[in-house]
Formats: C-alpha cells, structure tokens, sequence
C-alpha cells in the first residue's frame, strides 16, 4: 500500500473542498438566475383590471352544514378533554349559537 505524506493529503483536502465549494456556488448562481426569470416573466404579464368588488357575507344568515357542524362538535370534544385527555365525553345537544 502506498503512504501519503502529509502536504500531498492537505493539499488533496484543500483541492476537494475548493473543488465542492465551486460547484455549490455554481448551482446557487444557478437557482438565483432561474428565480430572475421565473419572476421577471411573472412581472412582464399584463395585470387584469380589479373586479368589482364581491359584496360582504353575512355570515349570520349563512344555511346550517352538516360538516361544520361535526367540525365545531369535533373541536368542542378536543377542548373539553384537553386538561383529561382519558375523559370519556358525549355530545347531547348541539345548538346553533348566533
């Protein structure tokens, strides 16, 4: 087996690590230069006209859901049996709360 002195392995240690630095900066300069035209082609796009504005919703007069419902139950359960989390809980009742 052949030795290596110790310039030739400080020497390869020095020309491997420029060798990973060159092509780390290569592919940053290379991400920054796609982000450029990415975003340059984003801007060059004429922007559309605002829309009239959507009137609000109301959201007292929104129809029940059903999954809204079992969301809001769900999520009631969760915070009720936060401080036991072994606590058996039953839903009973729900009532819509204005």
């Amino acid at each position: 087996m052949e030795s290596i002195s110790i310039i030739d392995g400080l020497m390869l240690t020095v020309v491997s690590m420029l060798t990973v630095f060159v092509v780390l900066i290569a592919l940053w300069g290379i991400t920054e230069l796609t982000a450029k035209l990415v975003n340059g082609s984003e801007k060059a796009e004429p922007t559309p006209a605002p829309a009239k504005p959507k009137p609000a919703v109301n959201t007292n007069n929104l129809a029940p859901n059903k999954k809204h419902q079992q969301v809001a139950e769900l999520v009631a359960l969760a915070l009720a049996s936060e401080d036991e989390p072994n606590k058996k809980l039953e839903i009973q009742e729900s009532k819509r709360i204005k």
